[in-house]
């Protein structure tokens, strides 16, 4: 666009701001026909995740993901369709809408893309203490937002 915009300048004596208007109008009616030709699937729950499924796809149609697309593709959807309420369900993404911040994504060394999974609650990454157990039944959590290193409490 720019290189026809430098030619319709230099060469048809044309004023940037004409070039830049004519632009405008075109983003309006390009915009128009987009809306006209949008389909919302909020209502039906099957044809909504199959879209968000797709949409997902094409943004992870890359050479590093081009294997496992499709399994990102559905843990990314459930990650979002998780956070916020599901489709038909009484409250509606209008009034409470979805914050994407709350889906973190842990690396983790070895193993393979396939598996990746999307754990339902909360992770710490921690290594469990020496002399401590690997397993507590009905434990109390405390979850803070601070360093919790031993050398640094005083």
């Amino acid at each position: 666009l720019l290189r026809q915009a430098e030619k319709l300048i230099l060469i048809e004596q044309l004023h940037p701001q004409t070039i830049i208007e004519g632009w405008r109008e075109a983003a309006e009616v390009a915009k128009k026909a987009l809306e006209a030709s949008a389909v919302n699937h909020f209502s039906d729950p099957e044809t909504f995740r199959k879209d968000l499924i797709d949409i997902a796809s094409t943004t992870l149609s890359s050479k590093v993901l081009s294997i496992d697309k499709d399994h990102f593709a559905n843990l990314a959807v459930n990650a979002v369709l998780r956070i916020g309420d599901m489709p038909n369900s009484p409250k509606s993404l209008n009034k409470r809408p979805r914050n994407l911040e709350l889906i973190s994504v842990m690396k983790k060394l070895g193993g393979t893309m396939q598996d990746s999974y999307l754990e339902d609650g909360f992770l710490l990454n921690k290594r469990i203490g020496i002399g401590q157990p690997k397993r507590l039944e009905n434990a109390k959590i405390l979850v803070a937002n601070t360093s919790m290193d031993t050398d640094k409490i005083k």
